[in-house]
């Protein structure tokens, strides 16, 4: 547990610049201590771990994921509370041991697994969560069917869906916001517009007046936090930006005016390419348990989704990295990187997946870079990652080595 740790003789990329330095890094106390060149004289309590020229990079960060995701289908009224934390346990493992040391759930996890994170009791990346993304009464994140009660009361978890909570009005929405930060969310997630999964509403429908998304903003700016807003369309993504909104989810039909937009109002663009991808290898399987609503509105924003990518770069938006897989799908995290791989270069997306990831978290200096004082969260490969992406690819485990906080909680150096 934080055991002193030399790595000698690392090629180190560090996040933010787009080149390989190489040296040595101490770690003590779950930080990184120094980086310097050919250390001689160490403490005798020190783990001395020879790299002999492999790779070292921050660890990667997920900027959008839903742990309690347990199966395709997002309507998950009759699913089992037990069996539900038991899946997400899975796939938190799964991220890490891929080198994904830091997720941001998008709604969905709660104080109970962020604990249990905490304490050591699983095996996980550091977790910030969002608790229940907000959602008003028909929007994307009601997952109830048509023949569903019409809810009763101002803020109602009765949404069919573990994901998200129901809430309406300038009054409810505050206390929506509330309730997340007090049981434990790092920030808030409403839903600003449309979704492929809910069974009600359109893609171009825009969810939650002004005032609704002023308060909830202002809520997260006063517990010093944001908010993140599922956004597709042109006027979703500007109308949020404009009211504060930090970084807008998907944003797959983001054209030159809401670019102009978000780069003017300092936003991110959380893209999640895997997602579509992954829906789109099965739709047409009878097995897949996609629900037909799912597959009706897929391809209305499946297609322009890479497009997106180019054109906030064309007008020098931050970009981070999500991957908002649901299910089994989960094992597709590192399609991301061969699908990002299609516009941009291996330093774009990989800066995306660290500097960038940590900016949105307000981890900047702490997560996603290599540097002194940073919190040791390492992952170690054999080969350069800004020269060929596909180290990411389940093809073969390149991922040798993941140290969180740390301590060494993956190895497969001999």
């Amino acid at each position: 547990m934080n055991m002193k740790i030399l790595l000698k003789n690392a090629n180190i990329f560090d996040g933010k610049n787009n080149e390989i330095k190489s040296g040595d890094i101490i770690i003590d106390g779950g930080f990184i201590q120094s980086i310097t060149k050919n250390i001689e004289t160490i403490d005798k309590n020190t783990q001395v771990i020879d790299l002999q020229g492999k790779y070292v990079m921050p660890g990667l960060i997920d900027a959008h994921v839903h742990i309690t995701a347990s199966r395709i289908d997002l309507n998950q009224d009759y699913e089992y509370p037990g069996y539900m934390y038991a899946r997400s346990f899975h796939f938190l493992k799964d991220m890490i041991n891929r080198g994904f040391t830091s997720v941001r759930d998008a709604g969905g996890a709660d104080v109970g697994i962020k604990t249990a994170v905490e304490e050591g009791v699983v095996l996980s990346p550091r977790l910030f969560i969002s608790g229940r993304a907000l959602s008003q009464t028909g929007g994307h994140g009601d997952y109830r069917h048509n023949s569903s009660e019409m809810v009763t009361c101002a803020c109602s978890l009765c949404t069919g869906s573990s994901i998200s909570v129901i809430c309406d009005g300038v009054p409810a929405v505050r206390q929506a916001a509330r309730e997340q930060f007090r049981i434990g969310a790092s920030q808030i997630k409403i839903m600003a517009g449309g979704g492929i999964s809910s069974p009600t509403d359109k893609i171009d429908n825009l969810q939650y007046s002004d005032d609704e998304i002023i308060a909830i903003v202002d809520e997260a700016t006063r517990f010093h936090s944001y908010v993140m807003a599922h956004a597709y369309t042109p006027q979703a993504i500007i109308r949020c930006v404009n009211l504060g909104v930090k970084t807008i989810e998907h944003g797959n039909l983001l054209d030159a005016e809401s670019a102009q937009a978000m780069f003017n109002n300092k936003a991110y663009l959380v893209p999640t390419l895997s997602i579509y991808n992954a829906f789109m290898m099965n739709k047409d399987d009878s097995d897949s348990g996609i629900p037909e609503s799912v597959v009706e509105k897929l391809e209305e924003v499946q297609s322009q989704a890479i497009k997106s990518i180019n054109l906030a770069r064309k007008y020098n938006v931050k970009i981070g990295l999500g991957t908002d897989l649901l299910g089994e799908y989960h094992n597709f995290q590192y399609d991301e990187f061969k699908l990002r791989s299609q516009v941009e270069s291996a330093f774009d997306t990989l800066h995306s997946a660290t500097y960038v990831n940590a900016e949105i978290l307000n981890m900047q200096g702490k997560l996603g870079i290599v540097d002194v004082h940073a919190f040791a969260d390492l992952i170690i490969l054999e080969n350069n990652p800004l020269e060929d992406i596909s180290v990411f690819s389940d093809k073969r485990d390149q991922v040798l080595m993941v140290i969180k906080n740390g301590d060494i909680v993956k190895n497969l150096i001999s």
